[in-house]
């Protein structure tokens, strides 16, 4: 993966919040976990790819271990689409998107909600 984009999504979290979520203890998964975050639409594993600049792999290994977590899922656009993995794409859960709020709420200073990286 491409450290330099690595680091900039990353550098949308305080790094509290990173270091009090120590299972989840990799970088490039926050790192896409903030992506996802960041988008409505979800992404797909190939946009994930060229985003972060990196090899299947490691895309693989991130997205199963935030999967795992329940932080993201993955999803089909149409009925049609389900099962399909070249129209899946991956979103953040009610659980993920929850997780990064309370984050922010628990472990950060007051700020105004606007700063989330995805509020609901």
């Amino acid at each position: 993966m491409n450290r330099n984009i690595v680091e900039q999504h990353l550098s949308e979290i305080p790094s509290v919040i990173i270091n009090a979520t120590g299972p989840l203890g990799n970088k490039k998964a926050w790192a896409i976990y903030i992506a996802l975050l960041q988008r409505d639409e979800g992404l797909r594993f190939n946009q994930i790819r060229d985003l972060f600049e990196a090899e299947p792999p490691e895309i693989a290994r991130a997205l199963r271990a935030l999967t795992n977590a329940g932080l993201v899922t993955k999803q089909a656009r149409t009925l049609d689409d389900a099962g399909s993995t070249k129209a899946s794409f991956y979103v953040p859960t009610t659980l993920g998107v929850a997780l990064i709020a309370a984050l922010y709420r628990g472990l950060t200073p007051p700020q105004d909600e606007e700063s989330l990286p995805r509020p609901e």
